[in-house]
């Protein structure tokens, strides 16, 4: 009998940087996906000797990632998965010792969501989100307001995190559900030009790619247009980099949940922020310190 060749499901919960011994504190990440998990190892290398840095990868729900696949519509709602997330780090005994939250983009969302779960004593010192959104109607689209003019030019950024490299979205792009393929072959030049993309990538292919985000977007707007979130529990730093997804000098609408809201700017963008030496150390700062540093 042949033996089984199936790998094992990846764990929700990612451990990064352990240390000799119990640790002093830890940063627990809610991770949305689109990047892979790994790109948290830098803001763990960055944090203090004796901090533990776990992150909860959302894209290991079967419910929620799958949507991504399937026209963007999830089988679950953002309060079920602060729940799957307060679970997994539960049972893993992590509310044990002084901890901060950090979540990245819609990843912020979920965990504003799991703070509402937690009995006091679970609670984090604060919250630091990395250019998130906040779940407010003030900051929700409507399905056919996600158009190629919004999307385009976050997925270039998202392309050039991934493979390395930069890209700029096309001067012109169309609004709402028009056709892609003129402005996605400027993108597939462009990338094949700078090696943003292997040799041999075709606009098929690229199509594939850009549709599988689109309804990741899709996703995550329509679990916040579905989401009630109370008030924050926490101090809440919000980190916006210099290219972030929206270019409005407000919070992105977290005063309107955060009493003690503090906003900070970084290098990079929406993507890059995550590996960019300079973002990456004013986060660990932030989760490590709270409001007098850095």
């Amino acid at each position: 009998m042949r033996p089984d060749r199936r790998r094992a499901a990846p764990p929700l919960i990612r451990e990064f940087g352990t240390a000799a011994g119990a640790p002093e504190r830890r940063v627990l990440v809610v991770h949305p996906g689109a990047l892979p998990a790994g790109h948290y190892a830098e803001l763990a290398a960055a944090l203090p000797p004796h901090t533990a840095l776990h992150v909860v990868d959302l894209e290991q729900v079967p419910e929620y990632f799958q949507a991504a696949l399937r026209g963007g519509r999830a089988g679950i709602t953002v309060p079920e998965l602060a729940e799957k997330a307060a679970g997994a780090l539960r049972a893993r005994g992590l509310f044990d010792r002084p901890w901060a939250l950090v979540g990245w983009s819609f990843g912020g969302v979920v965990g504003h969501a799991l703070t509402a779960l937690l009995d006091e004593e679970e609670l984090p010192r604060r919250a630091v989100l990395l250019d998130s959104i906040a779940p407010v109607p003030d900051y929700t689209r409507a399905d056919d307001e996600v158009g190629a003019d919004l999307v385009m030019p976050w997925f270039c950024m998202y392309l050039a995190a991934k493979r390395g490299g930069t890209l700029t979205a096309p001067a012109a792009v169309p609004a709402g559900p028009a056709d892609v393929d003129g402005p996605l072959t400027a993108v597939l030049e462009q990338a094949l030009e700078h090696g943003v993309l292997r040799p041999g990538t075709t606009l098929p292919g690229l199509r594939k790619v850009y549709d599988a985000y689109l309804d990741g977007l899709l996703r995550n707007n329509r679990l916040v247009r579905g989401f009630r979130p109370g008030p924050a529990r926490v101090p809440v730093t919000l980190l916006r980099p210099e290219r972030g997804l929206l270019d409005t000098p407000d919070p992105l609408g977290w005063e309107q949940l955060a009493g003690d809201l503090r906003v900070e700017h970084t290098p990079g963008d929406h993507y890059s922020m995550l590996r960019d030496p300079v973002a990456v150390k004013s986060a660990a700062a932030f989760a490590h310190g709270g409001r007098d540093t850095p």
